[in-house]
């Protein structure tokens, strides 16, 4: 990175998987909402689903997902039946509209469910709201209690994208952060996964976390890339103990700083691309022939919930607690609480508790970020229409510094980052954000 742009890493900037954020929701939002724009939704419009299990065997020091640890599978079987039964609340909402293309288990740890019981979740979304056999099914799992049983259940039930947990295989950083995982179980796990059959394996990696050196993390590269993983997502841990309770079993003192943090990314970067892959976006790694690369060269890229993605659909429904729907404009997220969640869903309430309807201003800024982030020219002049005089000022201000820096340039009234300023991607995005002017609280780090 070159010194002139170093001053801009201290900065906490919104990761923008969605715009606004989560942060800016309210409870003006309601599940009657939900429904109503479930009825505007066309026919044979693509819709993807994103499952929420928030249950994890062990709590990892450096997770900021919405998650509880559960000792008890009872209570999981309880909070699948309440899913189900959302599921035939969208289903109803719907009412034939939409067509699934695309079904996404995250967490928590999604293979803390027995594979019969995600089975159950799938027949409900087939039977209620359509799933064909094109849709493509991708699940996140923890190495730790993936069983070789369970990769093959899981292929057999038509999941055709795995993504493996690994963050760091140093085991002083694991220990750290509270998540023992050797390379000898990730290994075997990888190899059970290709023996199933299949051909789309996610490897998320983290840097930025605490005890972590340049010589570990460069370990830690060399092993991802030999176990040769599709996609490689990059993501810079984001310390944030206010907001993330757990995050204080974490020594503050051994934390990198965020000038090793920004050469820890540039390394994996530098690694990965030397390996073969392709950057998409700014923290995503794909090899040549995999759909992400193929969707971010044709320029179909999409940043959503889950970062960079090759789905089509623009309307997302979230099943299970704290999980977010986007239809048109409108943000509705779920309880968050477990067991509220389930208690609203058993006395047949909407589970939507908050949420946002976009503003025209929103969606403007909106599709401009999304457009910088994706690696698409962005087109600033519609920014500068909805903005107010200062607002106007202040980013022109921003962008002729970011310009006279090398850190974007111009194509007619668009602009694209340059190749080499992709840590800065989030820094620039937030010059269009009139919101990152004052911050909400508990912004994630910029890198």
């Amino acid at each position: 990175m070159k010194d002139a742009w170093r001053k801009y890493l201290d900065g906490r900037i919104a990761r923008y998987t969605s715009y606004p954020s989560a942060l800016h929701f309210d409870g003006s939002v309601t599940g009657d909402d939900l429904a109503a724009k479930c009825r505007e939704v066309d026919l044979y419009a693509p819709i993807s689903l994103y499952a929420h299990i928030p249950f994890c065997r062990q709590l990892c020091w450096y997770c900021g997902c919405s998650m509880r640890v559960e000792n008890y599978y009872s209570r999981a079987l309880e909070y699948v039946d309440a899913m189900i039964a959302e599921i035939a609340m969208h289903a109803a909402a719907l009412n034939g509209r939409g067509r699934p293309q695309s079904v996404h288990f995250g967490g928590g740890t999604p293979n803390y469910l027995r594979p019969e019981d995600v089975a159950r979740i799938l027949s409900a979304i087939e039977e209620q709201l359509g799933l064909t056999d094109s849709a493509h099914l991708s699940i996140e799992l923890d190495p730790r209690i993936l069983r070789a049983q369970d990769i093959e259940n899981f292929a057999s039930l038509g999941f055709d994208r795995f993504s493996l947990g690994v963050q760091d295989f140093d085991p002083d950083v694991q220990t750290a952060v509270n998540r023992i995982q050797g390379y000898d179980l990730v290994e075997s796990c990888v190899s059970d996964i290709r023996m199933a059959g299949v051909a789309d394996l996610s490897f998320d990696i983290l840097y930025g976390l605490p005890r972590q050196s340049m010589t570990t993390f460069s370990d830690t590269l060399d092993k991802v890339i030999a176990l040769d993983p599709d996609r490689v997502s990059v993501f810079g841990y984001a310390h944030l103990p206010s907001a993330f309770p757990r995050q204080r079993m974490i020594d503050e003192q051994s934390l990198p700083t965020p000038a090793l943090r920004a050469e820890m990314a540039e390394l994996a970067d530098l690694r990965l691309i030397g390996a073969g892959y392709r950057r998409i976006g700014f923290d995503h790694y794909a090899k040549p022939g995999n759909a992400l690369a193929g969707a971010a060269a044709a320029g179909r890229l999409k940043r959503n919930f889950q970062g960079f993605a090759d789905d089509p659909s623009s309307t997302i429904l979230g099943i299970g607690a704290s999980a977010i729907s986007f239809i048109d404009g409108l943000y509705a997220q779920n309880e968050k609480n477990v067991g509220a969640y389930v208690g609203r869903i058993d006395r047949g309430e909407s589970p939507v508790v908050r949420g946002l309807q976009r503003t025209r201003r929103e969606a403007v800024v909106a599709a401009a970020i999304g457009d910088l982030l994706c690696g698409i020219p962005t087109d600033v002049g519609e920014v500068l229409k909805i903005a107010a005089p200062a607002e106007a000022l202040q980013l022109c201000a921003a962008l002729d510094r970011f310009e006279a820096e090398g850190i974007i340039t111009w194509q007619g009234d668009r602009i694209r980052l340059a190749d080499d300023a992709f840590l800065l991607a989030r820094t620039v995005a937030a010059a269009l954000d009139p919101y990152a002017v004052a911050p909400a609280r508990g912004m994630a780090y910029s890198i």
